[in-house]
């Protein structure tokens, strides 16, 4: 097992996080900026780049958790793995980041600095602070339910520990 301390653990947070972070930041700024433009309203935009950003992070986040537990399941135990794994690692960072943190600091940094894509990405970037401290705790955590089985998790070869299974087998 990796300690949260270690350069491993670093490792996999990075393989784990960064992809998704890529597509929701484009997505967020996007959507923030384009909204802005379309309608003038910081309200609008500031929701429309939380939207934006949920789904472009989740939509890589959910493949890779589904092909995970895919291997050796059938679809309805691929279905609730995959949902329990989302719920454990996302769901309390969820609960804090998309309903309070994101939308408050997508508008009030943008409010305070002007409405330009760079206010949307300190905002977006402040957000994540918050997300990613969350998130990374429930990782920590839960990864025995979270991740698969190591020889068939397919979330670019990350690997925890090749001495015993870190997840139930459903069949």
């Amino acid at each position: 097992m990796t300690s949260p301390r270690s350069p491993r653990a670093a490792h996999v947070w990075v393989a784990r996080y960064l992809a998704p972070e890529v597509l929701g930041t484009a997505a967020a700024l996007l959507a923030a900026w384009g909204s802005f433009e379309t309608t003038g309203s910081l309200a609008i935009a500031a929701v429309a780049g939380t939207v934006a950003e949920t789904i472009g992070y989740y939509a890589l986040i959910l493949v890779r958790t589904a092909r995970g537990h895919a291997a050796g399941n059938g679809p309805l135990a691929t279905t609730v793995l995959t949902l329990r794994s989302l719920l454990a690692e996302f769901g309390p960072a969820e609960l804090v980041d998309t309903l309070l943190v994101r939308p408050a600091l997508l508008w009030a940094i943008p409010t305070s600095m002007g409405a330009t894509p760079l206010a949307w990405l300190i905002a977006k970037l402040a957000s994540d602070v918050v997300f990613y401290a969350i998130t990374i705790t429930s990782f920590e955590f839960a990864k025995r339910i979270i991740l698969p089985h190591p020889k068939e998790n397919h979330d670019h070869g990350i690997r925890l520990d090749t001495a015993r299974p870190v997840g139930p087998r459903v069949r």
